[in-house]
């Protein structure tokens, strides 16, 4: 049987196979840079009884990876001592059975730790009846002129802007001013919605969110918070419907234009209010503390449900289906959003009121 062994004595970088006139030694030969900073060796020498071989790295190759070498260490040293930090990127998230909603919490390992997630199953019955959000009733108003942008994120439709709002009574305690709005659905007319309302999901969901800018200075400080005080979002579910909903036509007309992720439009003055997308009736709600239903799903959130649903045809529902996660110069057949929604989450002894009887 061969044997092999280190020789550690006179030359710890070589390895002797065999003994006696059979003995074969491999020496290596760490170049001027050292073995353990470069991972490189300058030549190997092979040594057969009486014949020795060696293989030597060519000194042109290795004077060009050194100066690319040192070349990379001057500039890490010269970040580091100007204080520069890398920016965090993002792992790779969306709805497929790969990066979906079922593998988040490995590709995020902070998700296994969160136990107040979104969205839940909510029965009227078990929700409590507070008198309270009677009592002060729920205001949300907003400029004309608050929604500026239109974009796709890659995961759906986004419209952004900024301008006053006015949100008072029900939970609200502090001021919130309006971010965003974006929407949810599915592959066919049994599923879209993320609340799920006896026992009802409904085609869509769409989420206004606004952010807390009496305790916050900016979105991104009241999105981290994790104490359910950053965010109020308010959801709206959706009704399939054989006719188009006019009011959702003006912005569903626009998304040709934004078919690929990242694609974005200037929104001119009063195209989309925000107004148009809120139900007639919003004093009657569900609210409860909650999380984003995204990557890294923050326990930020005290969520506003409406009660009355909106409606959406058919064909409206296709033209959100027909959004793409890929960009425009990738080639991928395969690239439309058909679904975007987070399945159910435990409520694990959370309680949820209700503002009507």
């Amino acid at each position: 049987m061969t044997r092999v062994k280190m020789v550690e004595d006179n030359n710890p970088s070589a390895i002797v196979i065999g003994r006696g006139n059979d003995r074969v030694a491999i020496n290596f030969k760490p170049n001027q840079l050292g073995q353990l900073q470069t991972g490189l060796l300058s030549s190997i020498l092979i040594e057969l009884g009486d014949i020795e071989v060696e293989i030597r790295r060519s000194k042109k190759a290795l004077e060009t990876r050194s100066k690319s070498l040192n070349h990379r260490l001057n500039e890490l040293g010269k970040s580091k001592k100007n204080g520069e930090k890398s920016k965090p990127v993002q792992a790779h998230w969306d709805y497929s059975s790969l990066f979906g909603p079922n593998m988040w919490s490995r590709i995020f390992p902070d998700l296994k730790d969160r136990k107040f997630q979104s969205p839940i199953r909510i029965y009227t019955e078990q929700a409590e009846y507070e008198p309270i959000l009677t009592r002060y009733p729920l205001i949300f108003d907003t400029v004309d002129d608050c929604c500026q942008t239109l974009e796709n994120t890659g995961h759906t439709f986004q419209v952004s802007g900024t301008g006053h709002t006015y949100i008072t009574g029900g939970p609200v305690l502090d001021e919130f001013q309006f971010l965003q709005f974006h929407m949810h659905w599915g592959a066919n007319e049994h599923e879209g919605s993320e609340h799920v309302i006896d026992d009802v999901r409904s085609v869509a969901e769409l989420h206004i969110v606004t952010w807390n800018t009496t305790q916050f200075s900016t979105p991104q400080e009241a999105a981290i918070s994790d104490q359910f005080d950053g965010l109020l979002v308010f959801a709206v579910l959706f009704n399939v419907v054989p006719i188009d909903n006019p009011t959702l036509e003006q912005l569903i007309e626009l998304l040709p234009q934004i078919a690929h992720k990242g694609q974005k439009i200037t929104l001119d003055s009063n195209v989309v209010s925000l107004r148009n997308f809120m139900p007639k009736n919003m004093e009657d709600y569900y609210t409860y503390s909650g999380s984003l239903t995204t990557p890294m799903c923050y326990e930020s959130v005290r969520w506003v449900i409406y009660r009355e649903r909106m409606n959406i045809s058919r064909k409206q529902l296709n033209q959100l289906r027909k959004l793409r996660h890929t960009c425009a110069s990738d080639k991928a057949v395969n690239g439309c959003i058909k679904k975007n929604f987070r399945p159910l989450m435990p409520i694990n002894g959370r309680r949820i009121f209700r503002s009507f009887r």
